[in-house]
C-alpha cells in the first residue's frame, strides 16, 4: 500500500513546481494588475494568458481572427496550413506558446476565455476585440510597450 501512494506523491511534487515555473513569466505584472485594477483571484493571470495568445496570433498569423488560436496551437485547419514561411524565431514562439497555453488548444476553453476577456474593464486590457474579430491596441503606449516586452520575453 505504501508503494501505491509514494509514486503519487512524487508525481505531485514534480508537477507542481513545473506548473509554477510556467506561470513565472507573468509575475510581478499579474500582481500589479490584480491590485491596481481590483481583479479577483486568477483573473489577471488569465488576462495575460489571453493576451499572450492574441500576441502570438498577431506575430504568426496577422490576418487570422482571434478564434484561430486553438488551430494554430494544434497545427490544424486552413489558417495554419496556409501560413507564410516562418522564421526560426517564429517557430520557437509557437513551440513555447504550445507549452504556456496548452489549455487553449481546446476550442471551447479558448472561446470561453475570449468571452471573459471581453467582459473585463478596458483599463487592464491591451487588446479590444471588435465584432469582425480584429483586435487592436486600446491602452496607453507605456502599458502597451510593457506588455509586448513581457510577451516577447515569455516566448524567447
Amino acid at each position: 500500500m505504501k508503494t501505491a501512494t509514494l509514486p503519487q506523491l512524487t508525481q505531485t511534487r514534480l508537477t507542481a513546481p513545473a506548473t509554477l515555473h510556467l506561470m513565472r513569466w507573468q509575475e510581478p505584472l499579474a500582481t500589479r494588475l490584480r491590485y491596481g485594477h481590483n481583479l479577483p483571484g486568477q483573473v489577471a493571470n488569465r488576462l495575460l494568458n489571453v493576451e499572450l495568445g492574441l500576441y502570438l496570433l498577431a506575430e504568426l498569423l496577422p490576418m487570422a481572427p482571434p478564434e484561430a488560436l486553438p488551430d494554430l496551437l494544434n497545427g490544424r485547419e486552413s489558417a495554419y496550413q496556409k501560413r507564410a514561411v516562418w522564421t526560426p524565431k517564429q517557430h520557437r514562439y509557437l513551440s513555447r506558446c504550445r507549452l504556456l497555453l496548452a489549455p487553449y488548444q481546446n476550442r471551447a476553453t479558448w472561446f470561453n476565455a475570449l468571452a471573459k476577456y471581453n467582459t473585463l474593464p478596458v483599463g487592464p486590457r491591451v487588446f479590444t476585440l471588435n465584432v469582425s474579430g480584429i483586435y487592436r491596441s486600446g491602452v496607453e503606449m507605456y502599458a502597451l510597450h510593457e506588455r509586448l516586452t513581457l510577451y516577447r520575453k515569455a516566448l524567447a
